[in-house]
């Protein structure tokens, strides 16, 4: 599971996993919104979350708190991307010019690439809202989970490495 603010990374990272693992990936984006930009029901994301790790052998890219114990729970892993604020909203303005006036690979269909001022703050805003739920659930978790937190992207290239190079362990 890769946890972190937007911006930081956690789908290219997630990617690269899936890709050396083989593993199943799975973004969280993809079941927080109908197109349009319309949330869907908490109900709902909980319910298609489950479905989503029924079966083991996931890597899952996203946050959201309400289903982030459920998915700690059915997972081996946690790594939190916690990558500073001011470079995530660098990496979100240089991927919103990426993909402008269409929809990542790894968001809903229909919710064409944006930037909002209320996106903007939520992004500054994450350090204290977001990463306090991180670091609790990592916390509640660290002694039955391999545990990561990353704070450069050295850091990030350097557990890629090891997981190319077959070292999983902490």
């Amino acid at each position: 599971m890769v946890m972190g603010c937007s911006g930081g990374g956690k789908s290219s990272l997630s990617k690269k996993i899936a890709k050396i693992t083989g593993l199943r990936l799975i973004h969280m984006d993809f079941f927080y919104f109908e197109p349009n930009w319309i949330m869907r029901d908490n109900d709902m994301i909980m319910q298609d979350v489950l479905s989503a790790i029924k079966h083991d052998g996931w890597v899952f890219d996203g946050n959201h708190s309400s289903t982030q114990d459920a998915r700690a729970e059915k997972s081996q892993m946690i790594i939190w991307v916690d990558i500073p604020r001011w470079r995530c909203l660098l990496n979100v303005v240089m991927r919103t010019w990426k993909y402008r006036g269409r929809a990542r690979p790894d968001m809903a269909d229909g919710c064409n690439e944006r930037l909002t001022w209320d996106f903007i703050k939520f992004i500054w805003g994450f350090k204290h809202r977001g990463n306090v739920k991180i670091a609790k659930l990592i916390e509640d978790h660290q002694m039955a989970k391999f545990t990561f937190r990353l704070k450069s992207y050295a850091e990030v290239n350097a557990l890629v490495a090891r997981f190319e190079n077959g070292d999983f362990n902490v």
